[in-house]
């Protein structure tokens, strides 16, 4: 056989089952030398380089270990690896041909067994194999078989030290961490050591996990880190559960565990594979945004900043749109879908507030399908013929099919302008357009496109809330739209910025084909070209006695039972003879049915008249404080 061995000469005959070790040391003046060591070390024979093992050891001046690297070039225990091992993560080599590793060689710890099992199988004929596979133990057995007895006695102690750590981590093996209390299964890729002056040391896991990247079903990586000063306190062992990922035979839970979380992946494959609104109460997580101006020269260390808060309400998921916002998750290694294991879907979920106006990372166990109302348009104080003539309009509205095809869609918007005081209903009237069309509702106002008071941004904000409705098919409510809506001036340069703005706006309305609501508190003089876009308007007053009185009913009674008194029905004239707003009456509810629930005690009239009378007080002070006002002077 003509065979290559580990310093590329060759070899016509079989390789010698032997083990040929050198040592490199530097002397004072930093000078290498190579040496051959003693005869006595391991199975060292003569000078002859064609052995089945070559170790080289490298020492500093002082005399200390500082590397070791075996080489294999037996066939036979090439075979074997082949075999049993198959391929490692850190070994670049399909051991076909003789490769090199270094210590502390991790591929031999965790596949110990699996090559003592291989040799154990081998047929009485392989002698030749038996040795040189006896050889490869030997070298394992002085070189780490120690160290490997007492770290797994550790182990099975539930117990491990940081700079033994990484051999939990076996690659092709479940692990477990901990998303919001609820676990997510992985499979290991490798792991590998890191420092730095900030956080120390910590140990890098990369592990493999059932995505979708916005076009494909696949593995993906998702990496996590056990730092040694949080995660080992004082350098002592530290239990294996309490690290933030460890090995799946570890957790607690029996096989029940893949068949929940396998029921949990199929809700999270349905929920990212496609466009859907659905209701969510629970923990969520919102991405905090960074400032456009934003710089750091150590940005690119930077991870995403994932903020709590608690939710409950309306959430488009949309994992594509997601992605065309924020930075790319990596690409999939694209699986066919029955290939999966469905129990290592990630337990989150990205998706789009429509409360919070951002996007979020929701937890999978908490999204339940959305529920609608059945007659939303009772809800509203409107003339009968306004009332119809919106719910018409909307009804039979037709959203593009082709979102991205902007010729279909021009000048096939709908836009009504809702105009009139605040807390008269004009909000209310496009959350009841969006219940009754069972679309999701993206509200955002005047000062949320601007608030970096830079025309660039505002493009930007507008075409992307707008391009999202389009995808998503949803109604869109743009509040304080005054500025859009006042006729354009010559000028100065605020007026020349203004302009500006208009301009734009006018420019994506006339490409947007969904619903659009516009409110405003007052117009003094409309924009003619504004004027020609809007197809309905609608104005509101502020509401009279019998609109007050039917509002604190309906918001009465959207009330859970348990938590109102039946005897408050009977006060609605009393309540209704306070001069308040929609708005303000459902802020008065609001605060006077948590103040009932801190008294434990269902909603009564004492408790909204106790908040009356704290907001009497507040109106009092302030109209004593602007007729102050109206006679204060300066010198």
């Amino acid at each position: 056989m003509h065979h290559q061995i580990a310093d590329g000469s060759h070899a016509d005959s079989e390789l010698k089952c032997a083990i040929k070790t050198w040592h490199t040391r530097e002397d004072g003046k930093g000078h290498k030398s190579r040496v051959a060591a003693e005869a006595t070390d391991y199975h060292s024979g003569d000078d002859s380089r064609n052995h089945a093992l070559v170790v080289e050891r490298e020492f500093d001046r002082k005399g200390r270990l500082v590397s070791t690297h075996l080489t294999v070039n037996s066939h036979h225990i090439l075979k074997a690896l082949r075999d049993s091992v198959g391929s490692y993560p850190t070994v670049p080599s399909d051991f076909k041909e003789p490769f090199t590793m270094p210590s502390p060689f991790q591929m031999l710890y965790h596949h110990w067994e699996d090559i003592d099992v291989y040799k154990t199988c081998l047929c009485d004929e392989e002698d030749d194999a038996r040795m040189h596979l006896s050889l490869f133990f030997e070298f394992m057995e002085a070189e780490m078989g120690n160290s490997k007895r007492s770290i797994e006695q550790q182990f099975a102690c539930g117990r491990c030290e940081f700079e033994n750590s990484w051999l939990l981590f076996k690659p092709g093996f479940p692990i477990v961490t901990l998303f919001n209390s609820h676990p997510w299964l992985l499979r290991v890729i490798k792991t590998a050591y890191h420092e730095n002056h900030r956080d120390g040391k910590w140990l890098q896991v990369h592990g493999a996990y059932a995505g979708h990247d916005g076009k494909s079903i696949g593995d993906m990586e998702h990496i996590m880190k056990i730092y040694q000063k949080e995660n080992f306190g004082q350098g002592h062992p530290e239990d294996i559960t309490k690290l933030p990922v460890y090995p799946r035979r570890y957790y607690s839970e029996d096989g029940a565990l893949e068949q929940r979380l396998r029921t949990r992946g199929k809700n999270w494959m349905s929920l990212s594979s496609s466009i859907s609104v659905q209701n969510y109460d629970g923990p969520a997580e919102y991405l905090k945004e960074v400032p456009p101006d934003f710089f750091d020269p150590r940005q690119s260390s930077y991870w995403q900043v994932w903020c709590s808060y608690a939710e409950k309400g309306r959430v488009v998921f949309d994992l594509a749109s997601y992605l065309e916002d924020n930075y790319g998750m990596g690409e999939s290694t694209p699986k066919d879908e029955s290939m999966l294991d469905m129990a290592e879907c990630p337990p989150y979920v990205f998706g789009y507030s429509c409360g919070r106006k951002t996007w979020c990372r929701y937890l999978v166990s908490n999204v339940r399908e959305a529920t609608w109302g059945t007659d939303p348009m009772s809800n509203l104080e409107l003339p009968t013929n306004q009332k119809m003539l919106v719910q018409a309009l909307v009804s039979s509205h037709d959203f593009a099919n082709h979102d991205r095809d902007r010729a279909e869609q021009k000048g096939k918007g709908l836009v009504i302008l809702l105009h009139g005081p605040p807390g008269s209903g004009k909000t209310l009237t496009a959350e009841c357009a969006a219940e009754l069309s069972r679309k999701a509702l993206l509200s955002c106002s005047m000062s949320e496109l601007n608030k970096h008071d830079s025309p660039w941004y505002f493009e930007q904000r507008l075409a992307r809330v707008l391009q999202l409705a389009t995808t998503w098919k949803a109604v869109v409510l743009l509040d304080e739209a005054d500025v859009f809506l006042e006729a354009r001036q010559d000028g100065s340069s605020a007026h020349q910025a203004r302009n500006a703005l208009v301009a734009v706006f006018l420019r994506h309305l006339e490409y947007f084909s969904g619903i659009v609501f516009l409110t405003t508190n007052r117009i003094h003089v409309f924009d003619t070209a504004m004027k020609s876009r809007v197809h309905l308007a609608l104005g509101y007053q502020t509401p009279g006695k019998a609109a007050r009185r039917a509002i604190w009913s309906h918001i009465i009674h959207r009330l859970p039972k348990e938590q109102v008194d039946a005897r408050l029905g009977d006060e609605l004239d009393r309540l209704a003879s306070e001069d308040l707003n929609g708005r303000e009456i459902a802020n008065m509810l609001a605060t006077a049915s948590t103040f009932a629930r801190s008294k434990a005690e269902p909603l009564q009239f004492k408790h909204i008249d106790t908040v009356m009378a704290v907001r009497r007080d507040f109106e009092m002070v302030l109209g004593s404080d602007k007729r102050d006002g109206d006679h204060a002077s300066f010198t």
